[in-house]
């Protein structure tokens, strides 16, 4: 497993959680694709590391739907992701 570090901060109204790892990165023609249904990047034939290709697209699915969003950054394979989940906070409650 790759390192991760995670943050969680207020950045205006939002909640944003960053979750950074050292992983096998994302080649650049995947980067406005991996939150696509079944989408994967190129994986051995044993597929030890790879799923089905729905989690993120959940993550996604699950933020939009709390009047968020999902964006990811990588410089390309080898490099690990960035990944920023930002979710609005109810000023209400604070």
């Amino acid at each position: 497993m790759a390192d991760r570090a995670k943050d969680v901060r207020l950045d205006g109204l939002d909640a944003v959680l960053e979750v950074v790892d050292t992983g096998i990165g994302i080649a650049p023609r995947l980067v406005d694709k991996v939150f696509d249904l079944f989408v994967q990047g190129d994986h051995g034939l044993d597929r030890a590391d790879g799923g089905l290709g729905i989690g993120l697209t959940l993550v996604k699915k699950l933020a939009v739907l709390h009047g968020g969003s999902v964006t990811v950054e990588s410089d390309g394979p080898g490099k690990g992701s960035t990944f920023l989940v930002r979710l609005p906070t109810d000023a209400d409650d604070r």
